[in-house]
Order: C-alpha cells, then sequence, then structure tokens
C-alpha cells in the first residue's frame, strides 16, 4: 500500500484531476455567491470588473480558450524537449518530469482555470434568452485572477523546466532521492542503533518443504509489506522465506516468497501473504536502494559512450555514487533473520549491501578505466576517500576487489603517462584500503601495479 500510495504521488495525473475538481466546486461555489449578492461584492472595489453579460461571455471565453492553447503548446513543447533531453541521459528525465510536484500543479493551473472559467460560462445569460439577464461579477473575477495566476504559474514553469533540464540538477535529485530510501529502509546510522544479535534459526532443513507463493504477474518487485507480512506470519504461525528483492524481475509463475506452514497450506492466507509483495511494470526508488544508483550509472555510462563522449558527467556521476556509497557504509543493515514481538523468526529476508552496489557501480564503470584515464583516476580516488568511513570488513574486501580490478584495467590505457599517473593512484588507494584492513581486522590484500 505505501508503495501504491508513493506512485499516486508521482503520477502526472493525479494533482491536476484534483485540481480540475477544485475548479468546478469554486465554480459551483462562486455562481451561488453570486446568485444572492454578486453585484454588491464588486461594487466596493472600482478595480473589480462590472461590464454586460457579452463582455462576461467574452472574458471567460478567452480566458479559458487561451489558456488551454497555451497548456498545449507549451507541454507538447516540453515534452519534445525532454525526448531529446533523455536520449542523452536516460529516461529518468522523463520520470522526473511526471514526478515533480511544480510541473503537476501548472497543470493543474491550467486545467482547474479551464473548468472554472467552462462552468461560470454556463451561469451567464443576456437580455431575451429564456432567463433574465444575469451576471456573475464575482466568479468573473476570480476568472480573471485564476488568469493572472495562470501567467504566473507559466513563468514559473518555463524556469524550473530550464533548471530541471540540467545535468547538475538531474543527479542532485536522483541523489536526494537515495538518501531518502536510505532514511526509510535503513534508518539506524552506525554507532546509534542498538545491537540487535539475530535469534537462533531452528530447523533450517524445513524449508526444503516450503510453499512456494508466485507473483501472479509478470514484473519487477516494486515493494514488499513487511510489516503486513510479519504480522499475517505472526498470526498464523508461520516463518516464510523471501525470495525476491525490490527491483528484481519474477515471472508469473516464479516464487517470491517461500512458507512453513504449521499445518495444512492455507490457500486464503496463501493469496494474503502474495498480496504483501507488489509486482508493476517498472521499477520505482522507493523500497528499491538500488535504482537510484543504477540511474546515476547509467547517465555516467552514457556520458561515456562514442556518440555522447561527456566525460565530465560521468565524473559528477561519480562523485554522486560515491556520496551514495559513503551514506550506506555508514548505516546499520537490517538482519536478513527478522522476530516478531516474542523473538521468534517469522521473517527472512536478504537485504541490500554495500557490496551489491560497490558491484553495481565498479562493475559497470570500470572498463571505461581502461579508455579514460580520469575515469580511472576519479574511481580509484573514490575508494580510496571511502576507505577510512568504513565500519564493515566485509565492505574493505569489497572495495579492494574492486581496486585490484580497476587497477588491471587501467593497465590497457594506450598512453605510457597516463599509466604511470594512474599507477600513483593505485598506490594511495593501495595505502588507504591496507589502513582501512588492519582498521577493521580485515586481511587482505590489494595489488599496486
Amino acid at each position: 500500500m505505501p508503495s501504491r500510495i508513493s506512485q499516486l504521488k508521482e503520477s502526472f495525473w493525479a494533482l491536476p484531476a484534483l485540481m480540475a475538481v477544485s475548479g468546478a466546486l469554486a465554480a459551483v461555489a462562486s455562481t451561488s455567491v453570486d446568485a444572492v449578492a454578486g453585484r454588491t461584492l464588486v461594487n466596493d472595489y472600482a478595480w473589480a470588473w462590472s461590464g454586460s453579460a457579452e463582455g462576461a461571455r467574452s472574458v471567460l471565453s478567452v480566458i479559458a480558450g487561451s489558456t488551454m492553447t497555451v497548456a498545449g503548446v507549451v507541454f507538447s513543447i516540453t515534452v519534445t524537449a525532454l525526448a531529446q533531453t533523455s536520449s542523452h541521459f536516460g529516461p529518468r528525465v522523463l520520470r522526473n518530469f511526471t514526478a515533480d510536484r511544480g510541473n503537476q500543479l501548472v497543470l493543474g493551473t491550467f486545467i482547474g482555470t479551464f473548468v472554472f472559467c467552462l462552468l461560470v460560462l454556463r451561469s451567464v445569460s443576456v437580455e431575451g434568452e429564456s432567463q433574465p439577464a444575469s451576471v456573475p461579477f464575482l466568479s468573473v473575477n476570480l476568472g480573471l485572477l485564476f488568469a493572472i495566476a495562470s501567467i504566473g504559474v507559466l513563468i514559473y514553469f518555463i524556469h524550473h523546466i530550464a533548471r530541471s533540464l540540467q545535468v547538475e540538477v538531474l543527479l542532485a535529485s536522483v541523489g536526494a532521492e537515495f538518501d531518502a530510501s536510505l532514511a526509510t529502509l535503513f534508518p539506524d546510522q552506525l554507532g546509534e542503533g542498538r545491537d540487535r544479535t539475530p535469534p537462533p534459526l531452528s530447523d533450517p532443513g524445513g524449508w526444503e518443504r516450503a510453499t512456494p507463493v508466485t507473483a501472479g504477474r509478470d514484473g519487477y518487485v516494486q515493494g514488499i509489506d513487511q510489516a503486513r507480512l510479519m504480522a499475517l506470519a505472526e498470526a498464523a504461525d508461520l516463518r516464510v522465506i523471501v525470495d525476491k528483492r525490490p527491483g528484481d524481475f519474477v515471472r508469473k509463475e516464479e516464487p517470491v516468497l517461500r512458507v512453513q506452514w504449521p499445518g495444512p497450506p492455507q490457500p486464503a492466507l496463501r493469496r494474503r501473504l502474495g498480496a504483501c509483495v507488489q509486482v508493476g511494470v517498472h521499477r520505482t526508488p522507493q523500497e528499491d536502494i538500488s535504482y537510484s544508483v543504477q540511474q546515476l550509472v547509467e547517465v555516467a555510462a552514457r556520458g561515456l559512450s562514442p556518440g555522447v563522449n561527456e566525460v565530465f558527467t560521468a565524473l559528477s556521476c561519480i562523485d554522486w555514487l560515491g556520496s551514495a556509497l559513503d551514506s550506506l557504509a555508514g548505516r546499520r543493515l537490517p538482519r536478513a533473520a527478522r522476530a516478531d514481538r516474542h523473538g521468534q523468526v517469522r521473517v527472512i529476508a536478504t537485504p541490500t549491501s554495500f557490496a551489491d552496489l560497490a558491484d553495481l557501480v565498479f562493475g559497470t564503470l570500470r572498463p571505461y578505466a581502461a579508455e579514460h584515464a580520469l575515469i580511472a583516476h576519479r574511481l580509484l580516488h573514490l575508494i580510496e576517500d571511502l576507505a577510512p568511513r568504513l565500519h564493515r570488513a566485509a565492505d574493505a574486501r569489497a572495495l579492494q576487489r574492486h581496486a585490484t580490478r580497476v587497477a588491471a584495467e587501467a593497465e590497457r590505457l594506450p598512453n605510457a603517462d597516463d599509466r604511470a599517473d594512474v599507477t600513483q593512484s593505485v598506490q594511495r588507494c593501495a595505502r588507504a584500503l591496507n589502513d582501512a584492513a588492519q582498521r577493521l581486522g580485515a586481511a587482505t590484500g590489494t595489488r599496486t601495479g
């Protein structure tokens, strides 16, 4: 359910639809007030509009028509620009555009103004028609105010979209999204939380007799309702293994859970357990911690491609990736075995680790170290900076493995001077990693040449 709510908030139609309904309600309310005291309300203000019925129709028609015309032209041009930009930075640009609350507000303002003016226009009548002349003075003035507001949000939109298409802003938004997901999924800072020793897991061989629960549809795991899963397992005395993580692709007949039943399997409860795993057609960043990292890696890889050749964009991506790895290194990772209130293991789920994200970052970008000396230097410098901040020996071993592989790729650089410079970076990186290994009690070695 939290994932569905997040998707609704990010949808491009939800807020505009709400503002359209608000415009309709505002039209009903204002015309109701106009029927009682519309003329009286505007007589006290010299600047207020107080024209004829024909003038009211013209004003409202112009506002309604121009609002939708401007909105259509501006948004169509914007989508074209976004499509071209996404060829350089990936499809994330389009997702950011639709999920951006400012863009939703702009579209909602145009639509709400259009709906308001259109409904108010119905209440205007001129002399000689089937009913006496009626001019909703208050409503027309509100329509004029909404038109002025639409001009203001149009100016804001042009500035906002021009800024949001800048690669620096795009990368910063990805970094902020990662930090938000990190704070939700890994709330404890190392050194601040209390130590939690996993309870013993009894009868580990019993999982061979566990009943699989399938996804029911093809797609990506978007979220897992851990609280509901734990509640169901505790109430029915179950033990559940979560075989998939958010971001994994599953087929409809592929198991996502395995359940140990105290008795015969219950089909109804089995369906409720399966409903705890949300599957959709695309990945989402709310519970998929690797999604944001993958977006940064994708932008970096596109920047290093021969067709784009924007090395400095890739370097900026590596800086933000370093920030992401640094943040995760300082977090307390959740244990795989999760117990209920009584200390009984109910759910077993493997969380995303530091090594998983390091593999994604360095495994994708490492081959480019053989082509660009700057990339080799920056990757090694990243590892050197991360080494003193590590808190787990496993994290140090992961970085040592990648440092060795980056060094091996850098040996293929065509220029001898570049190779000599990279060798110095490798040596500094090796010293930092060896210091980290000694500090953390990890007896590993790093190749330095």
